[in-house]
Formats: C-alpha cells, sequence, structure tokens
C-alpha cells in the first residue's frame, strides 16, 4: 500500500475494487479510503467522491439484482400469500414511507447496508431511488473520514491538560497520527524533488 498508495491510479483502481462490496465482505472500503486520504492529502476529494460513487454503484447493482430475482420468482406473491398478509403489507408500506432516509443513515455507518438495500429493494423500492440515498449517505461518511484525517491532528495538540480518562491513550494515537502524515507528506517531498532532477 505504501508503494503503490501515492500513485494517483491507486485511487480508482481500489475504488472499483471495492464495488464489490456490496456482494462479497473483504476489506471495508472505509479502511482504504482512509489509508489513500493519508497516502495523497492532496487528492481527498477525488477519494471521497470515487468512494462514495463505487459504494453507490455497489448498492444499484445489489438492488437490481434483488429485484430481478423477486420479479422472476414472484417472491413477493409467496410473501403476502403465503406468510401473514396483514404484517407484510404493514411493513411493505412502512419501508416505502421510510424506506429510503433510513437507508442513507444506514450508509453513514461504515460497513456496506446490504441487508437494508436488500430489503427495500424487495418492499419495492426503485434500484435507482435506492442508489441516489446510499450515495448521500457515503458521501457524508466519507467527508467526515476527510474532516477527522485533514483537521484532527492540527487540533488535538491544544488539548494537551485533557483528564478525561483514556485521554493521554487517545493523544497517542492522534500524536502517532500525526507523525505518520509528517512522513508521508517527507517522503511525497522527496519523491517530488528527485522527479525534478
Amino acid at each position: 500500500m505504501l508503494t503503490h498508495g501515492q500513485r494517483p491510479y491507486a485511487i480508482w483502481s481500489l475504488s472499483a475494487v471495492c464495488t464489490l462490496d456490496g456482494f462479497l465482505p473483504m476489506v471495508p472500503a472505509e479502511l482504504m479510503a482512509f489509508v489513500l486520504m493519508i497516502l495523497q492529502p492532496r487528492r481527498v476529494l477525488f477519494i471521497v467522491a470515487a468512494f462514495a460513487i463505487s459504494a453507490a454503484i455497489s448498492a444499484g447493482l445489489l438492488a437490481t439484482l434483488v429485484a430481478s430475482v423477486v420479479e422472476a420468482t414472484a417472491l413477493t406473491g409467496w410473501l403476502e400469500n403465503d406468510r401473514q398478509s396483514p404484517g407484510w403489507t404493514q411493513a411493505v408500506s412502512l419501508i416505502q414511507t421510510w424506506g429510503a432516509p433510513v437507508l442513507a443513515l444506514a450508509a453513514v455507518f461504515p460497513d456496506s447496508p446490504r441487508t437494508s438495500i436488500a430489503v427495500a429493494a424487495l418492499a419495492g423500492l426503485a434500484p435507482i431511488e435506492i442508489t441516489t440515498f446510499v450515495l448521500a449517505g457515503k458521501l457524508l461518511l466519507y467527508a467526515m473520514i476527510s474532516l477527522v484525517v485533514q483537521y484532527m491532528p492540527k487540533r488535538w495538540p491544544s488539548h494537551r491538560r485533557a483528564s478525561w480518562p483514556g485521554a493521554r491513550y487517545f493523544r497517542r494515537v492522534v500524536q502517532r497520527f500525526a507523525a505518520l502524515n509528517r512522513w508521508v507528506d517527507s517522503r511525497s517531498t522527496q519523491r517530488t524533488t528527485t522527479g525534478e532532477k
């Protein structure tokens, strides 16, 4: 990651791999984005956009797959007839009313909301609507991660006298994070100066 993580192609290739996150559990996309934001601090906006779009594409693919399976197998008819019809109808109406905003809220959390996407598609939400709300939630998540990467090492030293439980350990983590940022900056400066010669 240190060797290739500072190259521009790392952003697009890793975000493309993260498109499979909706189907295959793998290394969290948030971790990859976090590392890339540290290694390429000048391309943070590109990283946020690439990983959010990748999560939205993954959600759209999963929603389309579930919707096509439901359409091909008449699964909703089986759920309405063979299961508890009033309960299923009430659940579907609740999901159709509140499902999209709740899906955006679920997308803010670090893990892929696979179950929420499948249930929303099963309840009849359009795949484009699911994709849009997952995109909104993931944009918010990656923007928060980028704010942490950009501002936490600079702002924390003013709170050296914090006495709450765990402050010492948190301060140590922040200091190591700041040291890593300085090391990456010095390494990228070395590469640019050797490239100019």
